[in-house]
């Protein structure tokens, strides 16, 4: 859940969706308005999906439908995609990242796959999964891992090129280590430390002059370092900012209610002995070129080698463990900053308030019997000495006490 909370917020800020804080006209700090909680609906539990499968004219055999995976109690399974273009087009998704989360236990793997794998695809034969969400959406990229994979993602979220280098931005900066360096590309990364803006971080995910296998690891090694980022010094207090930056220009049926409820997990999963990481790699996946003019080069899954690497992501996460001391810190961090923010979101209500700005009462000055403008009838005065009322200066009273408005 925490790699998608990433992506989610994979997930920076800026045009389209990057969140302002202005001065108004007077240089007062203009407060952005909160954004409105909807919950997401318990979803009803859908029948497990059946395939009819056409064997004519595919280049390869269809493998057997995979067996459907039994996950521990409170397990959901999250989907993360990194696509090209942006909404509304629906472009091939270059990072594609499977999260089976244990809520209960607070433990997670993530199981993340090359996107040239040659797969199954429900009613479109063999293909490439990277193809899924193009040709398909989320239903055909859900029956694809149903059938390939025997999960079927409770959630997910579609995330493009743009967010991802806003946020790299938005949390200034990444410290990344390379360890196999980039000679031809990214502009050179040697091997060491390198600290990457969102441009270059994108190009380090992305580089594709290399084995697929290294830029997915690459992916994992990026998303997690931002994982880690976020949940410390108490950033994901900004998570109801970050959502709404980001709302309008990501797919996904996660709402910010159910992010805001998972927050406490987040912390635990910061922990970095709590989430396993997995790569379809050399062991499961073997490259094959497909049998047409393109010749073009695929990474065709070895028999049962997916279920196998499913069964150890499961497994990860069905025995309890002790929390590091980390996450204490972390929490800390999160209500602290949770504390000034009420704070400062009081000061603000209260500065924003409008003042009461106070009415003078003026008495007139009353004018002899028969000037311009007196009543015929004489007025009734008490204790007026002479026949005519003495004339009085006219005198200003306020609502409350104020500075004298006169100079």
């Amino acid at each position: 859940m925490g790699i998608l909370v990433t992506l989610m917020l994979l997930a920076g800020c800026g045009i389209g969706g990057r969140p302002s804080y202005s001065p108004d006209e007077e240089g007062q700090a203009t407060a952005t308005p909160r954004p409105t909680i909807t919950p997401t609906p318990t979803p009803t539990e859908l029948p497990w999906p059946s395939f009819v499968v056409d064997h004519d004219g595919l280049p390869t055999p269809v493998p057997e439908v995979a067996q459907r995976v039994t996950l521990p109690e409170e397990t959901k399974v999250w989907l993360l995609l990194g696509a090209e273009g942006e909404l509304p087009a629906r472009g091939r998704t270059n990072a594609i990242h499977l999260l089976l989360v244990n809520e209960r236990l607070s433990k997670a793997s993530v199981i993340s796959i090359p996107g040239s794998t040659f797969v199954y695809l429900p009613g479109e034969g063999m293909g490439r999964i990277n193809t899924a969400y193009a040709l398909g959406g989320m239903k055909l990229v859900s029956d694809t891992f149903v059938y390939n994979f025997g999960l079927r993602p409770d959630r997910f979220v579609v995330a493009h090129e743009k967010e991802f280098m806003w946020l790299v931005d938005d949390l200034e900066r990444l410290e990344v280590s390379v360890l196999f360096p980039i000679r031809d590309g990214c502009g050179g990364l040697p091997a060491g430390l390198h600290s990457m803006d969102g441009k270059k971080a994108l190009c380090y995910v992305s580089y594709a002059g290399d084995d697929e296998i290294f830029r997915v690891r690459r992916q994992q090694q990026v998303l997690q370092l931002l994982f880690t980022k976020l949940v410390q010094r108490g950033r994901l207090a900004k998570l109801p900012l970050l959502y709404s930056s980001y709302e309008q220009v990501l797919d996904t049926d996660i709402s910010l209610l159910d992010l805001l409820f998972r927050i406490p997990l987040a912390l635990r999963l910061g922990d970095p002995d709590r989430i396993k990481s997995f790569v379809l790699g050399w062991e499961q996946l073997e490259s094959w070129e497909l049998p047409d003019k393109t010749r073009t080069s695929v990474l065709l899954p070895r028999e049962g080698k997916i279920g196998q690497l499913v069964q150890q992501a499961v497994e990860a996460i069905s025995e309890p463990s002790a929390l590091n001391a980390i996450v204490l810190t972390y929490e800390a961090e999160y209500t602290e900053v949770i504390g000034v923010t009420r704070t400062y979101e009081a000061v603000q209500t209260e500065q924003a308030r409008p003042t009461k700005t106070p009415t003078p009462t003026v008495t007139p000055t009353p004018l002899p019997p028969g000037a311009i403008g007196q009543p015929t009838q004489t007025p009734q005065h008490t204790a007026t000495p002479g026949p005519y009322p003495v004339e009085t200066v006219p005198t200003v009273t306020f609502d409350d006490e104020t500075p004298d408005p006169y100079p």
